[in-house]
């Protein structure tokens, strides 16, 4: 299996520092394998050469001194119990003790400006030499082709060969990013009912990339509360019962406050900085999240509580933009709106970039300059390696977040909603997804919410959905007998938490009791179980509600569908362009409103005159050690003991019917009298919850005010 010899090669990168993973690229080299060459590039089908006039971004990656120095004084500072727990760096100081020589970052600026790139930028720590150069002085520099290949419908570019450093830097630089467009396969991890984010991306009526049309069709019924409508099937989707509640409308601020406990806590986040980062940027982000304000009770965002950092060219990304801007719109909402309604007291801080950035300096400049206390990324790469990333960019990110761990900040990642990829056709192998599997950023799964009443009372499960369209259906205007002749169809896998083993970063300490089932092992798209040889970081760390059937409310401006049904309920704002609020999920919607939980924690340490709390995954792994209680800060999630499912209508046809599963697919194997049960978890074809540590929602989801009190301990 050609991966086991990859994967140790790339165990070495992530975990044993630079200077180890040099050597270990050393030893690859020698054995012909390519290195700095994204795996795509290998199988995919050239369909030209890139034009040598074409100008692109390139960084030249030094490293970080006293790496062993570096990855022990977090491993204290993050561990409860100990003496330097919380006891952060400055930049200053981390700059002082970590970052490059001043003297070999200005030498490999004027190497690349002596091959003829121009110098854009360079952060305070040194890490990188950003610069931007022609394809051909690319070429030329670093002896690589230049190709385009067929990659997943587009058209990407890639080098070929290992690049060769420049003599003049090849002791000081250890990777070039740049040198193809993996960059553009990260993907928000934002699901609506009727579609993943980049499905749903609609032309613009503009040249530019205004806002997306309205699309998301309502149902002709929906629930305030989990089973406050049902509706009963004549005939019943077997083997779930002929009645099931309608999907939840999509919960508003104070339920999903209710349901989580923050509406029993008195923090709101003040003093304390939330950033997030996406791509491009929403023109419209501050009159929707304040009209959504508005409408839920929140407070304004003001100049004193939400900047951004955004280059004024991303308001004028063309319409016809390869990378979709329209659906990174609904991102930036769903990310500002979800911390704003969590945390509502704290500041906001958006930061975005184009997606052709070769080496996510917005998130960096965050972290090198300390600008925020917490930062959430609701985006990803569906895989690690194979999703086109190499292991020196893996290696590298994980040096920001090394950095960003040693100066107090939390980095939090969605966990993907596409299970362990195998179902999806990202991977041939189940795995979790680049960046949530760095064992540096908490990773945040996806649960579906069943909130019953406004006193908090609830049932969360694991979120893995199955569907199937209903045949010869009639829904009554209130949604209660409803005619039908069964399933036209086998359910089918539309969406769930992603997770599941790493294949390239071993198990860090704080989760040696991890389960060696989940850590050592994998499955791979025939269903057999594939060895690791050792045990491996598991994603993810913890959860909060991402299913879009059980999702959360935004609101958003939209270009004007002129349909009754789409723009319905909207209000208007001009004559193209409208305000609606609809439901939406995913891990994108999970990780936000973590985020915002982790805002209430720092503001209540902070009030103790205590640090905030950092990278946070030793201390939400300590949490669960001893019996398990009503109170404790992460309450365990359970798989469904029953078959569980709701229903999904239509306003536009009330012929057309959806049975939408909760986590419990239907058991093939099951016939009346044999024994087994008749549904099974339905995540995916191997993330299962059990009644412990599981690879669909970690540790369980957080009780806030027990969480809170627990921190303010440490």
């Amino acid at each position: 299996m050609k991966s086991v010899k990859f994967r140790l090669l790339t165990v070495t990168l992530s975990t044993l520092g630079l200077a180890a993973a040099l050597t270990a690229s050393n030893r690859a080299e020698s054995s012909a394998e390519q290195l700095n060459v994204p795996h795509w590039a290998e199988s995919a089908q050239k369909v030209a050469s890139a034009a040598e006039s074409q100008r692109v971004s390139i960084a030249a990656f030094l490293r970080f001194r006293n790496q062993d120095a570096l990855q022990a004084m977090v491993a204290e500072q993050s561990r409860p119990g100990s003496a330097q727990y919380a006891k952060y760096l400055t930049p200053t100081q981390f700059r002082a003790q970590f970052a490059p020589k001043a003297a070999d970052v200005a030498r490999v600026q004027r190497t690349l400006e002596k091959l003829g790139f121009h110098v854009d930028y360079t952060p305070a720590s040194g890490l990188f030499v950003q610069a931007s150069g022609t394809i051909a002085q690319v070429k030329a520099a670093f002896g690589v082709s230049q190709n385009l290949y067929a990659v997943k419908g587009r058209t990407l570019r890639a080098n070929a060969e290992t690049p060769k450093i420049p003599a003049a830097i090849a002791d000081v630089v250890g990777y070039i990013a740049g040198l193809d467009d993996s960059a553009t396969l990260r993907t928000p991890n934002h699901v609506r009912r009727d579609g993943h984010s980049a499905a749903l991306a609609k032309a613009s009526v503009t040249p530019n990339a205004g806002p997306p049309v309205a699309a998301d069709i309502p149902s002709p019924v929906c629930s305030s509360y989990w089973g406050d409508h049902t509706g009963t099937l004549s005939t019943p989707a077997a083997p779930y019962p002929a009645t099931l509640p309608w999907l939840i409308c999509g919960y508003t601020p104070q339920q999903v406050r209710q349901a989580y406990g923050a509406n029993h806590a008195s923090q709101d986040g003040t003093g304390v900085r939330v950033g997030i980062v996406d791509i491009y940027a929403s023109p419209t982000i501050v009159n929707d999240a304040n009209t959504y304000s508005t409408n839920h009770g929140l407070p304004q965002l003001t100049s004193a509580n939400f900047r951004q950092i955004v280059p004024p060219s991303l308001y004028y990304v063309p319409a016809s933009d390869p990378c979709g801007p329209q659906g990174w719109y609904g991102e930036e909402t769903l990310d500002v709106e979800a911390v704003h309604s969590m945390a509502p007291g704290a500041s906001i801080v958006y930061t975005g970039d184009v997606c052709t950035d070769p080496l996510n300096a917005a998130l960096y400049n965050l972290i090198d300059n300390h600008v925020v206390d917490i930062v959430t990324n609701s985006y990803g790469y569906n895989g690690e390696v194979d999703s086109g990333l190499t292991p020196g960019f893996i290696a590298y990110e994980n040096q920001f977040f090394l950095q960003a761990a040693a100066e107090g900040m939390s980095i939090l990642f969605s966990s993907g909603d596409d299970g362990d990829l195998v179902l999806a056709g990202d991977q041939t192998e189940a795995s979790g997804s680049w960046d949530a599997t760095s064992p540096y950023v908490t990773a945040v799964g996806g649960t579906s919410l069943a909130l019953t009443d406004s006193t908090g009372n609830k049932t969360e499960w694991g979120w893995g959905t199955q569907r199937v369209l209903m045949n010869n259906v009639t829904v009554p205007l209130d949604g209660k007998n409803i005619t039908t002749s069964g399933p036209a169809l086998p359910f089918a896998w539309y969406a769930g938490s992603g997770g599941g083993p790493s294949l390239i970063e071993l198990a860090p300490p704080y989760q040696a009791d991890v389960p060696y089932s989940l850590s050592g092992f994998t499955t791979n798209s025939a269903g057999a179980v594939v060895a690791l040889g050792a045990a491996y970081r598991v994603t993810p760390d913890i959860a909060m509600f991402g299913d879009p059937y059980t999702g959360f409310l935004i609101g958003e401006t939209y270009t004007k569908a002129n349909d009754p049904v789409l723009d319905g309920g909207c209000t208007s704002l001009s004559s193209t362009t409208e305000y609606c609020e609809g439901d939406i999920g995913g891990t994108s919607l999970a990780t936000p409103t973590f985020a915002g939980v982790l805002a209430l924690v720092n503001q209540a340490r902070l009030a103790e005159h205590k640090a905030m709390v950092g990278f946070v995954n030793p201390a939400l792994y300590s949490m669960t050690r001893g019996p398990w209680q009503s109170t404790a800060p992460i309450s365990i999630v359970h798989a469904p003991v029953t078959p569980t499912a709701l229903l999904r209508g239509y306003a536009n046809n009330l012929n057309e019917l959806r049975v939408v599963t909760v986590n419990s697919a239907p058991n093939p194997n099951h016939t009346s009298g044999n024994g087994t049960p008749a549904v099974i978890e339905g995540a995916d074809s191997s993330l299962r919850v059990t009644n412990n540590y599981n690879n669909v929602t970690g540790l369980g989801t957080p009780n806030i005010p027990a969480m809170i009190e627990t921190f303010a301990s440490f």
